[in-house]
């Protein structure tokens, strides 16, 4: 009789812990958490946050299919902390665009330097954003309400344009971007730049005030700053 009761007590206890085990990520999958469009030149187009968590790591695959893209356009990722991509080894896009500029966004910095294949990004109102690391072979930069007082665009030579609105860039140094055709600077701190090492610049737009140096036949636009 001991014996059963002893066996009845040990099935409702290993229940309980397969119920708890349930009710945790343990058995949640990396199909679970993300979701990726294969129809779509494989971008990854919506996360769980609720069961990847706020401190997200991107997977190389999810299931079968090889993370090409990341295109994540919604105020909803603002509740995301921080995000890993440097597993996404075959990553050749990526977009997080947040929308609402009085978003509470927490992420402070994205490391792109292990993404090899990379060749686009575009960020958007993540105002917590301070630090960037850029992987050398990146053709398109788009920054838009972040936080970034300093951008290192040395190793990009490959670079062919650049666009930051709306934020604290202090300088911005493109001697060693000499593909750089477009370059789109507006309500910044910029108060020199110069352009005589890019022979290729067809446009350049900076804030009023902005010292252009070196000679250059691109066509000049001076935005008015409304900050």
């Amino acid at each position: 009789m001991k014996r059963i009761k002893y066996k009845a007590k040990m099935s409702v206890i290993i229940l309980s812990i397969i119920v708890v085990l349930c009710g945790c990520n343990l058995f949640v999958t990396d199909e679970d958490k993300f979701y990726i469009d294969g129809n779509l030149d494989n971008s990854l187009s919506r996360i769980d946050i609720e069961k990847a968590g706020k401190d997200i790591s991107i997977p190389t695959k999810v299931g079968d299919i090889t993370v090409r893209e990341i295109y994540l356009a919604d105020p909803y990722y603002s509740k995301i902390d921080s995000l890993d991509v440097s597993k996404a080894k075959e990553l050749e896009s990526f977009k997080l665009v947040l929308y609402a500029e009085k978003n509470k966004s927490k992420l402070k910095k994205l490391d792109f330097s292990k993404n090899k294949k990379l060749r686009d990004i575009v960020i958007g109102q993540t105002k917590a954003l301070k630090n960037i690391k850029f992987n050398n072979k990146c053709e398109y930069i788009y920054l838009k309400g972040t936080s970034v007082k300093k951008v290192d665009l040395k190793k990009l030579e490959n670079l062919d344009d650049f666009s930051y609105f709306d934020g604290p860039l202090e300088e911005l140094d493109i001697s060693n971007n000499p593909n750089l055709e477009e370059i789109w600077i507006k309500n910044t701190n910029i108060k020199v730049l110069d352009v005589s090492k890019n022979p290729k610049l067809r446009i350049i737009t900076v804030d009023e005030g902005t010292q252009i140096i070196g000679p250059t036949n691109a066509q000049i636009e001076y935005n008015k700053k409304t900050k």
